[in-house]
């Protein structure tokens, strides 16, 4: 019985848009760093984003493109993602290394607000500690949001692009039969 539940909201989750904001950015405020991100959306699913977290004795600058799955409709989503960073340490100097994340957020429905919790553990070259697991909080606005307007110039755009693709089937269909025809002469 488990395992159908997780089957069918696996198919749901990839039936249904995740995000319904374009562009947020907002503050990221974790146990001992603070900082401002920025996210994008980029396709129905992924968002990119751009993250600066200043702790005492350190900064770092980090992209991450983020795969986004509803759970309940369109608000309230769960993510994941894969990136890379950048910054500096004070007693090291300059650092690099690898991100993950993982997390939630809920799109208040009657205000321009994402909120959000999430981890990011990250994997670190050329720094005092190699690995770390920090979780945050943030709270981003919204400035670009997903209207219905938008929404249906989308739905005719996937039309037209169905339409056209049933066209180029059909006359594949016509040149193949034709192409069969001369042969059988």
């Amino acid at each position: 019985m488990k395992i159908k539940l997780v089957i069918v909201l696996c198919l749901f989750s990839f039936s249904v848009v995740a995000q319904k904001y374009g562009t947020a950015i907002g503050p990221r405020i974790g146990e001992s760093r603070f900082g401002i991100s920025v996210k994008q959306r980029i396709l129905p699913s992924f968002t990119a984003e751009a993250m600066t977290e200043l702790q005492s004795d350190a900064y770092q600058f980090t992209i991450l493109p983020k795969y986004h799955l509803p759970i309940t409709g369109e608000g309230l989503n769960i993510f994941f993602g894969a990136g890379a960073h950048i910054g500096g340490l004070k007693e090291f100097g300059a650092t690099y290394g690898y991100d993950l994340m993982g997390g939630i957020e809920w799109k208040i429905p009657a205000l321009p607000l994402v909120i959000g919790a999430d981890v990011k553990p990250a994997y670190h070259i050329n720094h005092e500690d190699w690995f770390e697991f920090p979780a945050t909080v943030s709270v981003h606005y919204v400035f670009s949001k997903e209207t219905k307007a938008k929404r249906k110039k989308q739905r005719a755009k996937r039309k037209k692009r169905k339409e056209r693709r049933e066209r180029r089937e059909e006359r594949r269909e016509k040149r193949q039969e034709w192409w069969n025809d001369f042969r059988n002469i």
